[in-house]
């Protein structure tokens, strides 16, 4: 009777201390504090990482769609220019500032908007006009985030030298006063020549201006710095 009571006890006690094993082993098998901080900081660190390519990434594809829409801009000024007898628009720099308020000229969006819904993909013409990276509200205040050429206005497509402009140059000092006069002719290289860009720096990329420009021939590069002399 008494084996009978030991052998019992003793399997009873082998059993509850391996439950407590085995309950300790299972409560080991999770992640301490510890452990927890350290992938954690892991993460982080991966993630400093990776956020600036995904930031560089998310800026190219801006700037992709960018050049895409001033394309489409370049080929909807063309298309006016085909409805025109190939004269060039005429618009003011800033709308929201007209040269003169009396006679203002038309906003840029307006004159090529029925254009452009021609030469975009997109179902709506006015998203062709802003600039995904437009921080500073030129879409909203201009009706474009691209400011037009002026120095085109009544122009026509191609041209490659503008009418003969008369200059007179008056001078006065010590031994008396005089003028000069002449002609010079304004080249409009297509290939050199600015239709529309980015009113302002919104693609900051070192050594290169932050605006993108349609030319003439509607190809679209960086504004070089030469042309901003």
């Amino acid at each position: 009777m008494k084996k009978n009571l030991l052998h019992n006890f003793s399997h009873w006690a082998g059993a509850n201390s391996g439950g407590h094993a085995r309950g300790s082993i299972a409560r080991r098998s999770g992640f301490t504090l510890i452990e927890l901080l350290v992938v954690i900081a892991i993460l982080g660190v991966i993630a400093s990482l990776l956020l600036p390519a995904f930031s560089r990434a998310k800026a190219r594809a801006r700037d992709a769609v960018c050049r895409s829409q001033l394309r489409q801009l370049g080929m909807a000024t063309r298309l006016y220019t085909d409805d025109h007898d190939n004269v060039l628009p005429s618009a003011e720099l800033l709308p929201s500032m007209p040269v003169d308020p009396t006679n203002a000229l038309a906003r840029i969006c307006d004159v090529l908007a029925p254009y452009a819904g021609k030469a975009a993909s997109t179902n709506s013409a006015s998203t062709v006009f802003k600039c995904p990276t437009d921080s500073v509200g030129r879409f909203a205040s201009e009706g474009s985030s691209y400011q037009w050429n002026t120095e085109l206005n009544g122009h026509r497509m191609d041209e490659t030298t503008s009418a003969d402009v008369r200059f007179v140059i008056v001078w006065v000092g010590p031994e008396g006063s005089g003028e000069t006069n002449g002609t010079v002719q304004l080249r409009f290289p297509p290939d050199t020549t600015p239709l529309l860009l980015d009113y302002e720096d919104f693609h900051p990329r070192p050594a290169k201006s932050g605006k993108n420009v349609v030319f003439m021939d509607n190809h679209v590069a960086p504004l070089e710095a030469t042309l901003l002399r």
